[in-house]
């Protein structure tokens, strides 16, 4: 059970730190891209006029917060703060990695859809 409230507490505490530094920050200052951003931009071609922009970064602060969350509990199993730190570092990078895949998957296909519908609207105008 006290792996669940760690979880949930280091989740909330995550998400609300990059809420403030980032979400918030690209409410105001649209020019300024976070690097998650940039890179899901630029390994998935994601444009990011197709798909609703906060929506987009507000995922990527959740599953962000989800990936170090569970990093923490897996890492927080050992005892030994060698063990901790060498099977911390083995772990969070394929975590973040997969993690990034299947965000970077998911917009492609929500863009795929709205070009989809774009395609199909500009077809009924013509008509």
């Amino acid at each position: 059970m006290e792996h669940i409230i760690y979880f949930g507490g280091t989740f909330l505490l995550v998400y609300l730190i990059y809420y403030f530094a980032s979400i918030r920050k690209a409410k105001k200052n649209t020019k300024k891209i976070p690097v998650e951003v940039q890179y899901l931009i630029l390994a998935y071609h994601i444009d990011v006029k197709k798909i609703p922009y906060l929506s987009f970064l507000n995922t990527i602060a959740i599953v962000g917060s989800f990936d170090i969350a569970l990093v923490a509990v897996i890492v927080s199993l050992f005892q030994d703060l060698v063990w901790q730190l060498l099977f911390g570092f083995v772990v969070v990078v394929p975590i973040i990695v997969i993690s990034f895949m299947l965000i970077g998957k998911y917009y492609q296909q929500q863009q795929q859809k709205f070009e989809g519908e774009t395609k199909n609207k500009k077809a009924k105008k013509e008509r």
